[in-house]
């Protein structure tokens, strides 16, 4: 089915669920054997050449742009709430990979960063070396940083 003939019906198929799966009828549950084999399926390493070193330096990178902010920019009460709502925001922004890293069967097969700096890394373009990875990694949040630094200081220094 292509996305553009979803409106005309006679261009994809309807299928009876009950025809793929005699047992998918209403009130009907999987067969036991099926739930049980699914217990014991974990889930895959979601990128598994990447460090673990690297997501704790991209946590200290946001942390250090929150204190920031707070540093430089938190004058007023409401000034302070919105830094705390950016600061929670990040929170899950980082905190959702966290929570995929703890279901993977087994973290201790990620490569040391000293690994990963001589190996680097496969992407769908091509191999990529360690710095180079990290660099596109860590530019944005690091300049982003900067800017917030600057115009927090350039602040301080003119508001007074």
């Amino acid at each position: 089915m292509r996305h553009e003939q979803v409106k005309l019906r006679e261009s994809f198929d309807i299928i009876d669920a009950a025809e793929i799966w005699p047992s998918a009828g209403p009130g009907t549950a999987a067969p036991l054997a099926e739930v049980e084999a699914g217990f014991h399926q974990r889930s895959t390493p979601a990128v598994p050449d990447m460090p673990v070193a690297l997501g704790h330096l991209m946590v200290g990178v946001y942390a250090g742009l929150i204190g920031i902010f707070l540093a430089t920019m938190a004058r007023s009460g409401e000034a302070a709430f919105m830094i705390v709502i950016s600061g929670l925001y990040v929170a899950m922004f980082l905190g959702v990979p966290r929570i995929f890293f703890a279901v993977e069967k087994d973290g201790s097969r990620r490569p040391g960063l000293t690994r990963f700096m001589k190996l680097g890394i496969d992407t769908h373009t091509g191999h990529m070396s360690g710095g180079s990875a990290i660099a596109q990694m860590f530019a944005v949040p690091l300049l982003l940083a900067g800017a917030v630094l600057a115009m927090g200081l350039i602040g301080l220094w003119y508001i007074r």
